[in-house]
């Protein structure tokens, strides 16, 4: 499967980004990688499209991570 890049905005981390096959998988990386214990605030997130295109899906992100609370 192929994977997209992803940029989240996180608050007191900075601007990170993850690859992955969907949102879902980038969003458990990023949670890997900061420590599954840290509670952080995505502040702005975007999927790159065609390595420049950026699409902002911080709605959906924010929607995504209250729901799994």
């Amino acid at each position: 499967m192929e994977t997209e890049k992803y940029v989240f905005q996180v608050e007191h981390f900075g601007r990170l980004e993850m690859d992955g096959e969907n949102v879902y998988k980038a969003l458990e990386t990023l949670k890997k990688e900061l420590s599954p214990d840290i509670h952080f605030n995505i502040l702005q997130a975007y999927v790159i499209k065609n390595g420049d295109f950026l699409i902002d899906i911080s709605e959906f992100v924010t929607t995504v991570k209250d729901l799994k609370r």
